[in-house]
């Protein structure tokens, strides 16, 4: 009696011990499910090498660029850049002369159409990763480089008097602005294009980049920057404001690429 009184506490102590084993390991089993051992292969490479594409729109225009980037570890990714954009005035504003029929709308007092190419280095570093079952991973970001606008001459279909005997006759001509132009429509873009001349600068821009792809294998980004932007030369779009040299513009971009070792 006395081992049968001994056994049933020991008894009761084994099944305590192996039921609190079972309610330890049950939610440790369902977190491991979740580890990276039971992650496919290609998710549990560490990755050196990262290329991404861009698209995105900016407050005085619209762009697209490529990045190449050097994987330096978890919280540290460095950048070569470069991408083209174009950009705007603030006080363009179309307008249609409708004393001429189909007339195509224009912008007066612009003097050139302008896209810039841009050549940088820079990083990514993380702020907050994510977790385990995924999400955002959210990292700023800065940029600095060389810029080279290129300004290509906007010109106009206008109307212009020629002599005719004892009186005149309109003949619609291409011009640049000038004041005082009667001015039918905007000219083909084409126009002006062997008279595109470069104007240097260098730039530097900051932001966040918020990755939502589900692969590490994979990027999918929205990325938020301000860019500043210096030309010494100056760069002239409307006849207003003729030689600015600064310019101060956010962008709004989504980037796309992958994740890869270089063998």
């Amino acid at each position: 009696m006395a081992m049968i009184a001994l056994r049933q506490p020991l008894l009761r102590s084994i099944l305590l011990t192996l039921f609190g084993a079972c309610a330890f390991l049950l939610p440790a089993q369902n977190i491991d499910i979740q580890s990276d051992d039971d992650k496919p292969i290609d998710e549990r490479i560490i990755y050196t090498r990262q290329k991404t594409f861009n698209v995105g729109i900016h407050s005085q225009g619209f762009g697209a660029g490529f990045k190449l980037g050097r994987i330096k570890s978890i919280n540290v990714t460095n950048n070569w850049e470069t991408e083209v954009v174009s950009l705007h005035s603030l006080k363009e504003i179309k307008t249609v002369n409708l004393s001429h029929y189909n007339s195509r709308p224009f912008v007066y007092g612009k003097l050139n159409s302008v896209f810039v190419l841009r050549f940088g280095y820079g990083q990514e570093r993380r702020i907050f990763g994510k977790p385990y079952w995924g999400g955002i991973e959210t990292r700023w970001t800065y940029e600095v480089g060389a810029s080279l606008a290129l300004l290509k001459p906007y010109y106009y279909y206008v109307v212009t008097y020629q002599p005719s005997g004892s009186g005149f006759y309109e003949k619609i001509e291409e011009d640049t602005f000038r004041e005082n132009l009667d001015i039918v429509g905007r000219a083909s873009f084409t126009k002006g294009l062997i008279e595109t001349r470069p104007s240097p600068g260098i730039h530097a821009s900051a932001g966040l980049s918020f990755d939502m792809g589900k692969s590490r294998t994979r990027v999918q980004a929205i990325q938020v920057d301000v860019k500043a932007e210096f030309f010494p030369l100056g760069v002239s779009i409307m006849d207003s404001e003729r030689g600015r040299m600064f310019y101060l513009t956010f962008m709004l971009s989504y980037n796309w690429g992958s994740r890869f070792n270089k063998y």
